[in-house]
């Protein structure tokens, strides 16, 4: 695996409130003079943005899992191959709302698919890229589930599944945390939203040496 050091990635299940963390650093990463490139997985590209409303469509009930986990990958891979990986190498900095630790917890435990195959797959999907430094914001899939029915937003495919398969997507990202310390970064998502947005900017600063 290739680690980058001006790549980072943010994990979280649904609701964990990621996206909102990855909007204010954005907004102090340009006000400090450091334009970064923010991307989303399923998404990114025009082909990728293709794939994203096929992949999350509850009418597509009838997906089967390596249907689900080979598109989540074409996505992927077109991102990675046409925008990451060009930014990298031009000495940009890249933040993504998502990476292939997703199809870790999501398809390998969610799903049940064996580990070793979506290893290969998304070392394959990406050429080995790997972000120099993962922000995993955590919740409960319970405070998932209540942050959801507060916002008064539908569900997606992805969203529909049961709260066992979110417990079980949870704990795969615990293990890959603690099996990985040099990168991954535990925030605990539940504190307020300016108290986690101080906790992810000192990791931003401190791996960036901003």
């Amino acid at each position: 695996m290739k680690t980058h050091p001006r790549f980072i990635s943010f994990e979280g299940i649904d609701f964990s409130g990621k996206t909102t963390q990855l909007n204010i650093v954005r907004e102090k990463l340009d006000t400090i003079g450091r334009p970064t490139h923010l991307v989303r997985e399923p998404g990114g590209t025009v082909i990728s943005e293709k794939l994203r409303p096929i992949i999350l469509d509850k009418a597509h009930a009838e997906m089967h899992a390596t249907t689900e986990i080979l598109l989540y990958s074409a996505a992927r891979s077109q991102l990675v191959h046409q925008e990451i990986w060009p930014m990298l190498e031009r000495g940009d900095y890249v933040i993504a709302d998502r990476f292939y630790d997703s199809t870790t917890a999501y398809q390998g435990a969610g799903r049940q698919l064996d580990i070793d195959f979506v290893a290969r797959l998304n070392r394959f999907a990406t050429s080995g890229l790997t972000p120099g430094r993962t922000i995993f914001i955590d919740i409960s899939p319970e405070e998932s589930v209540r942050r959801r029915k507060l916002a008064g937003r539908g569900r997606d495919r992805l969203e529909s599944e049961s709260i066992a398969f979110y417990h079980s997507i949870r704990e795969a990202y615990l293990t890959l945390c603690r099996d990985n310390p040099d990168r991954f970064v535990v925030i605990p998502g539940e504190d307020s939203i300016e108290d986690i947005a101080v906790q992810v900017w000192e990791q931003i600063v401190s791996f960036w040496s901003l």
